[in-house]
């Protein structure tokens, strides 16, 4: 391989390891999928946790900074019905800052997932009072996802979006 196409092949890995860090990966850990006896798991495929700065270098308030989190769940139903997740009734605690609260995500719709497929949902929250990224997070799901108009039970998801 000549010195020319060396350093093209060079370039393109690296665009290519660049293309795939700007979005919603790791570094994060988590506790693992949460699984129904009815056959559908709910699982973290991705995390984004960052923090808006003031961009003010003088700001009239201070601790102005607010803490973003993107996440991507993988939603897998094994089961013979429809299974509907209901975004609404998803909420992300923080658990190692409980005083927080919990956060609604910004999306409030409902996605549908048919039997045997396997769909990612993006979702979107803006915790009030969060200004950090380093700390254990919680994803409750406890009636967010329904068969056949049923609710089912599913555990919380823990997991570090910076560890």
């Amino acid at each position: 391989m000549d010195m020319k196409n060396q350093s093209m092949w060079i370039l393109g890995a690296a665009g290519v390891l660049l293309a795939a860090g700007c979005g919603l990966s790791a570094p994060y850990k988590t506790s693992g999928p949460s699984l129904s006896d009815q056959g559908v798991q709910v699982g973290i495929a991705g995390v984004r946790c960052y923090v808006n700065r003031e961009e003010d270098p003088f700001p009239e308030v201070i601790d102005q900074d607010q803490a973003d989190l993107d996440l991507r769940l993988q939603v897998k139903n094994d089961s013979g019905r429809i299974a509907d997740i209901s975004e609404a009734r998803i909420r992300l605690a923080e658990s190692d800052v409980p005083a927080v609260g919990t956060a609604p995500p910004e999306q409030s719709g409902v996605i549908s997932v048919p039997p045997g497929a396997t769909r990612q949902v993006p979702l979107k929250f803006e915790p009030a009072g969060l200004v950090s990224c380093h700390h254990g997070f919680e994803l409750e799901l406890t009636d967010s996802v329904d068969l056949a108009g049923s609710p089912i039970a599913l555990n919380p998801i823990r997991f570090l979006a910076t560890p």
